[in-house]
């Protein structure tokens, strides 16, 4: 009886999200994945390639940053589409708790796991956040804003204030919300 491949990647690729969601990306192995999921590690590294591939292939189905998926599918022409987008990826980014592990586990240790998922993620971003030709500054500007806005997600885990932000408020974050589309106004002018 021949096996389904596509269905024993789907196993693995369930094996691991489940493992990173319930131990964190830190403790979650090739070994332990092949023993959730019942397959050689052999198979991981064939289907996969390891680790960096698993992580690769979370970032191209959506589960590390499913926003990221609309840049697929839709062009963004316009500021309002800039600012939807900007506005669905900060609330994605304070509600997905793995993404923000997973973003920990990068500036922890720099590991090479992630190096794949990165370069893949930064790629597909840059496509959007390339907010002026004639400025690049502005570009520079608005990247600052968005890894505050990362710094701020990773940071109110374990600090409710920075300085005198109340990280713990929804208004702070409805006001960052606000200062990204007033600065995507900025440049569009």
């Amino acid at each position: 009886m021949k096996k389904d491949r596509a269905a024993t990647e789907e196993k693995i690729y369930e094996s691991f999200l489940s493992l990173l969601e319930e131990k964190g990306p830190q403790a979650v192995g090739i070994n332990a994945i092949a023993k959730k999921a019942g397959v050689s590690k052999e198979l991981i590294y064939r289907y996969y390639g390891g680790l960096e591939g698993l992580l690769l292939h979370l970032a191209k189905k959506g589960d590390f940053f499913k926003s990221m998926l609309s840049l697929q599918d839709r062009a963004i022409n316009s500021t309002e589409a800039l600012k939807d987008f900007a506005k669905a990826g900060t609330q994605e980014l304070r509600e997905n708790k793995l993404t923000q592990e997973i973003l920990r586990w990068q500036l922890l240790e720099n590991n090479e796991a992630t190096h794949d998922l990165f370069k893949y993620s930064n790629k597909e971003m840059s496509k959007m956040f390339a907010i002026s030709d004639k400025d690049t500054s502005l570009n520079h500007a608005f990247q600052l804003m968005i890894g505050g806005y990362i710094y701020f997600t990773l940071l109110s885990k374990f600090n409710k204030k920075f300085i005198t932000t109340d990280l713990s408020s929804q208004e702070s974050w409805d006001n960052f919300d606000k200062a990204i589309e007033k600065t995507i106004d900025l440049f569009n002018k």
